[in-house]
């Protein structure tokens, strides 16, 4: 919130050199001003209610003679202005450092904030006033222009940037602040009232429906095969998944299945290459559905057809002729106006769907469209128009099932009308030493931002691998798709069955993924400080805990309730997924524990209560198996989806556990902190495949 000036209305409008000061009801200072710069004049709109927003006024003057040579503003470099924060402390940014990926920095000083900045959260100086408060400054991108956050000396530059040549002037939103006591929320709101004021609204994530096939689990081709995939190679991973029963209900053939020049990267036709697939696309998906059970079949294929485009005089290209373009490169895209983008994609995912029986797509290089169209399209019409037709046409071929990917920049993430699954990190690199590091932080930080707008794609993994313990917990966490890319033979199902039902449903938590407060400041790999990492599960949190410091040294980590929000007050138990050990935590109480280099845990916080259902033990939130729950004073009845360790919370002593009508040997441990026992009930029956469990608690 902000403090309001007496006899100050909004909106202020700041111009030429002058400063306009905002400050937060904790003290925060916030200075705005424009620069002087050659022949431009700009001007500041700030509009102040519960949250500030900044609009953007510039125009280049034109020069005498008017009919004589003009200069524009760049297309790169655009308008500036600044911006002073006082009374904040420590800082995390979220920034673009590929053209496609976003990540996060924890700058020591304004200074050290990056280029192409698109969220800075700012903690309030410590002894500034009385309580916790955060600021978020969130960068928009608009109509036309995007705005980018770079530190400056002591100061901030706030830049908005066309993209295209021959711009004059520039007349859009820019940033939004919001502060307040709840950095998550600080973030939401930011994003939710920039969506307002640019019409925007139904781009949320929380007003966006999440694919329901996503729910299940899948497998990947990518990584097992990469550009060698072909159908004789999925169909003998298939015989492995069944083999060892693992549930895969989804199906992605990734990079490598299309009729393509893949030295040239050039799209030549639409159905599959011959030589991989000899009998068409269509052959391989009816022996996937018919043979193996799997649900969905997806392609992935690139936001511009291939890498590069379409092949000149190919059938793609006569196919595809009404909705692309030639650029003055001769290189062939999907034309940046929203119609024909569609019948673009229309005439490509029509034939996907309807020939070859395709239920989604992958659809990568998305924030290519901006270097494609650069100096002939704005940012935000470039994209806007592009993510228009895509969206449209796998809305209505696909009923929104799609991953977005390598689609992190800004004009791609503000402009996506319908789809809600996005990847939120750079891939998953099997091949690369402790890259779970980097795949951690940034599909955890990023989430602050790309969290509010989508459900987060945080990719497949390997269950074969030295990091997969890690990769598997972390999906845990993540609250979206969960699959894998093990090549043949290597998939080990320890990794992925925790994370599923028997059906294949993935235990999936309702959120989105995003650091813990202690962890929102703080760089986990340059220090020995514990990542970790929350989301909501019903009336329980899950949270994922990581060791990822850069110099492979053991590292205490603790776990308390002033961690998540809302929670500071009141009394919860800490279940720990390995140690199968309770504790009741209160406020001002914490759990410390130990991680060795390169390891994790997953921790549950339960309610405090009398009874509390845990579910089967060996999935990583076991409540997701619990279908039903009659308490009564002499017996107690729970049904569950499948057989396993059950687990529950008690005050009371049980006289007897009885599972599908067999006395189950029973183990109970006392619950530190509280009156209650956390008890352990073996399954009598073993492994087995019978569907729906009673679990009888006699009193």
């Amino acid at each position: 919130m902000f403090v309001k000036e007496e006899g100050k209305e909004s909106p202020v409008i700041i111009n030429q050199e002058k400063t306009a000061v905002l400050e937060t009801e904790g003290g925060i200072r916030i200075l705005l001003r424009t620069e002087a710069a050659d022949k431009i004049t700009a001007s500041l709109e700030i509009r102040q209610e519960e949250e500030a927003a900044v609009f953007l006024h510039a125009f280049k003057q034109p020069e005498e003679p008017f009919f004589g040579p003009q200069t524009h503003l760049d297309p790169a470099k655009g308008v500036s202005y600044r911006m002073t924060l006082e009374g904040t402390g420590r800082l995390m940014a979220v920034y673009q450092h590929k053209n496609w990926w976003i990540r996060p920095a924890f700058p020591a000083c304004f200074g050290d904030i990056p280029k192409r900045t698109q969220l800075l959260l700012a903690e309030k100086k410590t002894g500034a006033g009385s309580g916790r408060e955060y600021l978020a400054v969130l960068a928009v991108c608009g109509e036309e222009y995007r705005t980018d956050i770079a530190g400056d000396g002591q100061e901030l530059r706030i830049t908005a940037a066309s993209n295209c040549i021959n711009k004059s002037a520039t007349d859009d939103l820019s940033l939004v602040l919001a502060a307040g006591s709840d950095p998550y929320l600080c973030c939401e709101r930011a994003v939710k009232k920039a969506l307002a004021l640019t019409g925007k609204q139904k781009m949320f994530r929380k007003e966006r429906t999440y694919p329901e096939m996503f729910d299940y689990f899948g497998w990947c081709s990518w990584d097992a095969f990469y550009h060698e995939v072909s159908q004789d190679g999925i169909m003998k991973k298939m015989d492995e998944l069944a083999d060892k029963q693992i549930p895969v209900r989804w199906v992605l053939i990734d990079d490598g299945w299309l009729d393509a020049d893949y030295k040239k990267q050039v799209l030549k036709g639409l159905d599959a290459a011959a030589d991989k697939f000899p009998g068409g696309l269509g052959a391989c998906v009816s022996k996937l559905k018919k043979e193996y059970g799997i649900r969905q079949v997806g392609v992935w294929h690139a936001v511009m057809g291939y890498w590069n485009g379409l092949e000149p005089g190919s059938p793609a290209r006569e196919a595809l002729q009404e909705g692309s373009r030639i650029l003055e490169d001769g290189r062939i895209v999907p034309d940046a106006e929203a119609g024909k983008a569609f019948r673009f994609y229309d005439t490509w995912h029509d034939y996907l769907r309807n020939i070859c029986d395709i239920d989604f797509v992958k659809v990568d290089g998305q924030s290519a469209v901006s270097l494609f169209y650069a100096g002939r399209k704005e940012y935000g019409r470039a994209s806007g128009e592009i993510q228009k037709g895509l969206n449209a046409s796998a809305a209505l071929h696909f009923d929104n099932q799609i991953i977005n990917c390598m689609g992190m920049a800004s004009e791609d993430m503000w402009n996506r009308p319908s789809s809600a699954v996005s990847r939120s990190s750079d891939d998953f690199v099997p091949d690369v030493p402790h890259g779970f590091r980097e795949h951690a932080i940034q599909n955890g930080y990023n989430s602050l931002l790309q969290g509010q707008f989508f459900w987060g794609d945080w990719d497949m993994f390997w269950s074969d691998h030295e990091e997969n313990w890690q990769n598997s917990i972390l999906r845990a966490v993540s609250g979206g798709p969960v699959y894998t890319s093990d090549k043949v033979g290597r998939t080990d199902g320890k990794f992925i069955m925790p994370l599923l039902k028997k059906d294949g449903r993935v235990i999936r938590c309702e959120e989105v993924g995003m650091p813990t407060l202690d962890s929102l400041f703080e760089n986990p790999v340059d220090t020995t400080h514990v990542l970790k990492l929350f989301n909501r599960y019903q009336d329980s949190y899950v949270i994922a805990a990581f060791n990822i410091n850069k110099e492979d040294r053991a590292c205490e980590g603790s776990v308390s309730l002033a961690d998540l929000p809302g929670l500071d007050g009141g009394a919860r138990i800490l279940y720990s997924y390995r140690e199968r050990k309770a504790v009741r935590l209160e406020a001002g109480k914490d759990y410390s524990f130990r991680l060795e280099a390169n390891d994790g845990e997953l921790f549950l916080l339960l309610p405090d209560k009398e009874f509390t259902v845990l579910g089967v033990l060996e999935k990583y939130i076991g409540a997701g198996c619990v279908e039903t729950v009659r308490e009564g004073k002499e017996k107690t009845t729970v049904i569950l989806s499948e057989g396993g360790t059950f687990g529950f919370l008690s005050g009371r002593k049980p006289a007897a556990i009885m599972y599908d009508g067999v006395k189950a040997e029973t183990e109970g441990k006392e619950t530190e902190g509280s009156g209650s026992s956390l008890y352990q009930a073996r399954d009598p029956f073993g492994e087995s495949d019978k569907e729906g469990r009673m679990v009888e608690i006699i009193w």
